[in-house]
């Protein structure tokens, strides 16, 4: 029997417009697994237990070149797909808006998650779609867990930026690399690297205005979609 949260209906309609669902403006803080806890063992059952996995809505029965699955997928499916977007995040914090950042041209161009693309290419039965939703969860956090490891492993200190420069040039090589690794280097993928590169400055104290101006200068209209950066790019 179904407990009366799962019964508590859910406004898709206001949850299409929350900006906030948008994994690209997230912040270090925001997604910092020694802020936010996560048991990947119960993620299953949390997400089954959310509204919206009582709703999944039901697949049009055409084919995918269809204009009637067009229409579906932007609309009833990202409608269902924000709802549970703004669901985790009621239940685990912001960070969680990640688990749709799909490589190439996803609901969010060029992330690192791979379970999830979108609703025409994702939402299919109820049980296939919610262990779509948990696996990219899971994905997106032990993606960020492994950042957070990148990001202690090079310390910035600030009062000696100049004599660090070498750390901070291998350190910036390196995030390059992961990010590139991780998102196939698909549309938009330069988007998440400018901001792992922002996350590892914020990590270690400087200002967000400041992050963001520093890594304008650096890779700023260096990297293209579809194209990963050569060695001496890098």
């Amino acid at each position: 029997m179904r407990n009366p949260v799962e019964r508590v209906p859910v406004d898709v309609q206001a949850c299409a417009v929350i900006p906030m669902l948008a994994p690209g403006h997230l912040s270090w803080d925001e997604v910092d697994p020694t802020r936010h806890p996560f048991d990947s063992a119960s993620a299953a059952q949390v997400v089954r237990s959310l509204g919206p996995a009582w709703r999944v809505p039901r697949r049009p029965d055409v084919s995918v070149a269809d204009p009637a699955m067009h229409a579906w997928s932007h609309g009833e499916g990202r409608l269902w797909a924000d709802a549970m977007s703004h669901a985790l995040v009621g239940r685990y914090g912001r960070w969680a808006v990640g688990w749709r950042w799909a490589h190439d041209e996803g609901d969010f161009d060029g992330g690192p998650v791979g379970s999830w693309c979108c609703p025409r290419d994702s939402i299919t039965t109820r049980e296939e779609t919610l262990a779509r939703v948990v696996a990219a969860l899971r994905e997106w956090r032990a993606w960020l867990e492994s950042l957070a490891g990148w990001l202690e492993a090079y310390p910035l200190d600030l009062t000696a930026v100049e004599d660090q420069r070498i750390l901070w040039e291998r350190a910036a090589r390196n995030l390059i690399l992961q990010v590139t690794d991780r998102t196939g280097c698909g549309s938009g993928w330069y988007g998440h690297c400018e901001q792992v590169l922002i996350w590892f400055l914020s990590r270690w104290g400087v200002a967000p205005d400041v992050a963001q101006e520093l890594v304008d200068q650096a890779i700023g209209g260096r990297f293209q979609s579809w194209t990963g950066p050569d060695t001496v790019l890098v």
